[in-house]
């Protein structure tokens, strides 16, 4: 239910049952429900914009799915993380916090996470003004997503290489990525990325 009240955009209802479920969690000792818990926790801290709570949530989260041996749960969470810091404009950390997710997320073949974490370091890239490693990580990224059926991460490779060729005043070649997005953002009902 936090989950749904979450994608609705209703991050107090969110909050609530997660920490309904929090201690239920514990009490029967399911770690993985519990790390899973913290790090949706996280998602809405980091949402409100909340990103020291948010960060809170992500380091009760890692050393549990560590504890339990889920490498995609730790690549997730590591992923998350590295959002956290990028927001915070750290850059150099949030890379480091991706690139121990990219490796996780190859070495167990979660090629969504692998592409997630790809656009992520291509967005750093961006940001540092480095379009050239910025655009061959969002290329990275691009034929995963067609791959593994991600629309939205898709159309949103898609509008981050529009933006590349757009700083570098390519115009035409930016509205031919800017033009396969748009579709795409319609299908999946993103009015934020519509808009943008």
């Amino acid at each position: 239910m936090g989950l749904v009240y979450h994608a609705l955009g209703k991050r107090t209802e969110a909050l609530d049952y997660y920490n309904q479920a929090l201690p239920i969690w514990r009490e029967v000792s399911d770690r993985s429900g519990e790390a899973t818990t913290l790090n949706n926790m996280g998602l809405v801290y980091h949402a409100l914009g909340k990103r020291t709570e948010a960060l809170d949530y992500y380091n009760q989260a890692l050393p549990i799915w560590r504890e339990v041996s889920d490498r995609s749960g730790e690549a997730t969470t590591l992923n998350n993380m590295g959002l956290v810091y990028h927001a915070l404009g750290k850059r150099t950390e949030a890379l480091d916090y991706y690139n121990q997710a990219l490796s996780i997320s190859r070495e167990v073949g979660n090629r969504s996470g692998e592409a997630m974490t790809l656009n992520n370091i291509g967005g750093v890239y961006d940001d540092w003004g480095n379009r050239t490693e910025a655009l061959n990580y969002y290329n990275q990224a691009l034929p995963i997503q067609r791959e593994v059926g991600d629309r939205s991460g898709e159309a949103m490779t898609l509008n981050n290489i529009g933006g590349v060729y757009d700083d570098w005043g390519n115009r035409t070649e930016a509205l031919n990525y800017y033009n396969q997005a748009l579709p795409i953002q319609r299908e999946v009902g993103d009015r934020s990325g519509e808009a943008i």
